[in-house]
């Protein structure tokens, strides 16, 4: 009798468990078309992601060219060299503008809809952390067509080009994590645009996205170790297009590692901001 109780108290958990894992998919993906429907009606977000990257490469990339010595950088022309940059800068923007969704809901008194919903919570970081994803690889992916055709030369093979892939995945998750934190910290989307700004160009800078890392003086270089996106832009260089970098199997490892990091940041921080 008490085994027969305990079988189905199991069964019953089990049941509920599958049941709140049905409703948690379920709240996300509402809430995910949302932000998605609202990117696509929105020209202004995405032209204006795309605006300063596409600039990058067809003044900065070409007008330096003759300029550098490709001794300096591995037998690279200047283009492929500063691509995986361009792309990282790409990420960058574009996880800033992937936090915005989450902060106008918050501000508007959207969230508080959700929160009384017959959903999970953790639906709502769920859905915004996808859709932040998605819109940000999907930028970052157009920004590779473009620096290839201003005349960046990849030498990738299809393995090569996956592990690029999965660095630029790792690195888009990490900062997406990062801007949705923020967005939930923040009290207003100036304060927003002001902290993520004041830390977008130093990243880009003070990274090896513009010039190699032995060309650095030491206190740049010690500030591009401790920065993801120089793990970024080496993986991403290294397997794309060669050249003398670091290895990337340890820039994917150092991002998967900042990405864990990163989420578990935004849910401590949802966790404080729903209770």
């Amino acid at each position: 009798m008490q085994h027969q109780w305990r079988q189905e108290t199991l069964i019953t958990g089990l049941r509920v468990k599958q049941g709140h894992g049905a409703e948690l998919r379920r709240g996300a993906w509402v809430i995910f078309t949302k932000h998605m429907r609202k990117f696509l009606h929105n020209g202004q977000e995405v032209g204006g992601t795309l605006a300063a990257p596409i600039l990058l490469s067809a003044t900065f990339g070409l007008g330096m060219e003759r300029l550098v010595a490709t001794e300096a950088i591995a037998g690279l022309n200047y283009l492929s060299f500063i691509a995986p940059g361009i792309i990282a800068f790409t990420a960058l923007s574009g996880a800033i503008n992937a936090g915005m969704p989450l902060l106008e809901e918050k501000i508007k008194g959207v969230m508080k809809e959700y929160l009384v919903a017959p959903i999970p919570r953790l639906s709502i970081l769920l859905a915004a952390t996808g859709s932040g994803l998605v819109k940000t690889l999907v930028q970052s992916l157009l920004i590779v067509l473009v620096t290839l055709l201003f005349g960046a030369r990849p030498v990738a093979s299809p393995g090569s080009a996956l592990g690029a892939a999965l660095v630029l995945t790792a690195f888009v998750v990490t900062m997406v994590g990062f801007a949705n934190a923020m967005a939930l910290r923040s009290r207003s989307i100036g304060g927003y645009h002001t902290i993520l700004f004041l830390l977008n160009l130093p990243l880009l800078f003070f990274s090896s996205a513009l010039y190699p890392l032995g060309a650095m003086p030491g206190w740049m270089q010690a500030l591009a170790v401790i920065n993801p996106t120089t793990y970024a832009v080496e993986g991403m260089r290294r397997w794309l297009f060669g050249g003398d970098a670091l290895d990337p199997l340890l820039c994917l490892a150092v991002l998967v590692a900042t990405a864990l990091l990163s989420i578990w940041f935004s849910a401590r921080t949802f966790q404080r901001t729903v209770e």
